[in-house]
Order: structure tokens, then sequence, then C-alpha cells
């Protein structure tokens, strides 16, 4: 196995364990039960790969062919099963939302520029990648989409596709680490200090 071969499946791992953690926080803070903490944690784990690999025409999905990819998500879903009374622990959401977000988004662009994709698609791919799981998880949570709403979430995982597509010209590697760090610092610095998007506001008569 070679060099970027081992890059992309230790940042999926680390993409896979962060989303899977974050949609268990979300069944916890939405009082579900263990079945339905367990059921969010996957789809959130896997949901963003899933459109990534079907729109690039990766079929079957390499959530349905990866048995480890399986055990990661379900170790980390029994983690934050056991760790969800630590107070700290549940409000981590947000920064595991944001380790995955950055992950996957490099992994989206990899997986575009590996299917021969133009600049748009790997921008796109970046982007579906790293907020679909997370998009699905909200609609099941019985919320508007974190994308849809607030704070740099999507815009981050585009600019991380943009680094992706030019950095990927010099080296495949280089790209996939710049990618992640620039999307999850991107959403972290937005985290921290409550940086939105302009919100478009219906003047009332």
């Amino acid at each position: 196995m070679g060099v970027l071969e081992e890059i992309v499946l230790a940042m999926n791992y680390v993409g896979v364990f962060a989303f899977a953690v974050s949609g268990v926080l979300k069944g916890i803070d939405k009082d579900m039960d263990v079945f339905g903490c367990a059921f969010l944690g996957l789809v959130t784990a896997f949901g963003g790969g899933v459109v990534r690999d079907l729109v690039a025409g990766e079929v079957p999905p390499l959530a349905f062919r990866s048995e480890v990819d399986f055990s990661v998500a379900i170790f980390a879903i029994v983690s934050a099963l056991c760790m969800y009374r630590f107070r700290n622990f549940v409000k981590a959401l947000p920064y595991f939302d944001a380790i995955g977000l950055g992950a996957f988004a490099a992994l989206g662009g990899e997986v575009a520029v590996k299917s021969g994709l133009g600049p748009v698609g790997i921008v796109f791919a970046s982007m579906i990648t790293g907020c679909g799981g997370g998009m699905i998880r909200d609609v099941l949570a019985g919320e508007i989409p974190l994308v849809l709403r607030r704070e740099l979430y999507a815009t981050a995982a585009i600019v991380g596709g943009i680094a992706f597509y030019f950095l990927s010209r010099v080296s495949i590697e280089l790209a996939l680490f710049v990618s992640a760090v620039v999307t999850t610092s991107l959403r972290m610095v937005a985290i921290r200090f409550g940086i939105n998007l302009p919100r478009v506001r219906r003047e009332r008569t």
C-alpha cells in the first residue's frame, strides 16, 4: 500500500469516527433511545460518502463494501454512548462535527480527482461529502440542517475543495492535508466566534 492510500484510509477512519460520534450526540440531545442514537451515528458517518460515490459513479458505495469502516463507526457509537454522561463530552458535538467535515471534504476532492471530474465537480464533491451526513442527521433529528441556517459550514467545505483543486496539481497528499486543515480550521473559528453568513431577511409590513 502506497503513502497516498495510507493517508486516504487514515483520514477516512478519522471522518467516520468523528461523524459517528456527532450523530450519537445529536441523538442524545434529542432524547432518542439507544437504537435511534446508533442509527443517527451510522447515517452521519456514511451519508455524505454514499451520496458522493453515487455522484462519482462508484457503485456500490464504499460504505457498503468496507467492513472496517463499519467497525470504526460501531466503535465510535459505543464509545459515545459510554461517555455521554460527561457534560463536556456532549458539548464537544460541534468540534467532532468540524473534524469530520474537514476529513470528508478532503476525501471528496480525492475521489473526484480519481473519477476525472473538473474543478466544479471537485468542489461539489468536497462539499457534499463533508455536509451530506450532517444534513441527513439534522433532518432525521427534526431540525433545519445546520448547513442551511447558521455559521460557516458548507462554505468551509467549499473553501477546502477549492484548496484541494489547486494543490492537487502539485501533490494529492499535500492537497488532502491542507484541504482537511483549512476546512476544519474555518469551521472551528466559526464555532468559536459565532461567525455567520449574512441572512436574507424578509421585510415586514
